[in-house]
């Protein structure tokens, strides 16, 4: 090379040199499993898996203080739901920390929930529904820490 490396001195050095290769490979697999599921499948089992965290909202959820922040018209919501609750932080804290559920905290009132078509599965979203109910309703989520933390 014709000079000596001299990196970013910010974030930005991660930018230059070449991804890993089992990254890569990944990454195609991934592609692969994807275009062999197709889109318009991945695009309906979506709409499902949200349109089952909606009703399970409105049956179990609603009657907690719950309210849908989401769109309820599934063109309009993608493969998220937001559930805006007055205590979503600790609520968020409590399914990560007691729960085995990974959702997103968004500021100020909402506990965002993805689903990722390829692979998360009806009975995934109801579990993950019900331990929410669950921690809830058994006031979990009162005993975590509520100071502000890392984004979630």
């Amino acid at each position: 090379m014709e000079r000596p490396y001299d990196p970013e001195p910010s974030i930005r050095r991660f930018l230059a040199g070449t991804p890993p290769i089992l990254g890569l490979a990944a990454v195609e697999e991934g592609a692969r499993l994807t275009a062999q599921a197709g889109i318009g499948a991945l695009h309906a089992k979506a709409i499902d898996l949200t349109e089952l965290i909606v009703a399970l909202h409105d049956a179990w959820l609603a009657p907690l203080g719950f309210a849908l922040a989401s769109p309820r018209d599934p063109a309009r919501r993608g493969s998220h739901v937001s559930l805006r609750h007055a205590d979503a932080w600790r609520i968020t804290r409590a399914l990560v920390e007691r729960a085995d559920v990974i959702p997103d905290f968004r500021g100020p009132d909402s506990v965002r929930l993805g689903v990722a078509p390829l692979y998360t599965r009806h009975a995934d979203v109801w579990d993950a529904m019900d331990r929410l109910r669950g921690l809830v309703e058994r006031g979990e989520h009162t005993s975590v820490d509520s100071r502000p933390g890392r984004v979630t």
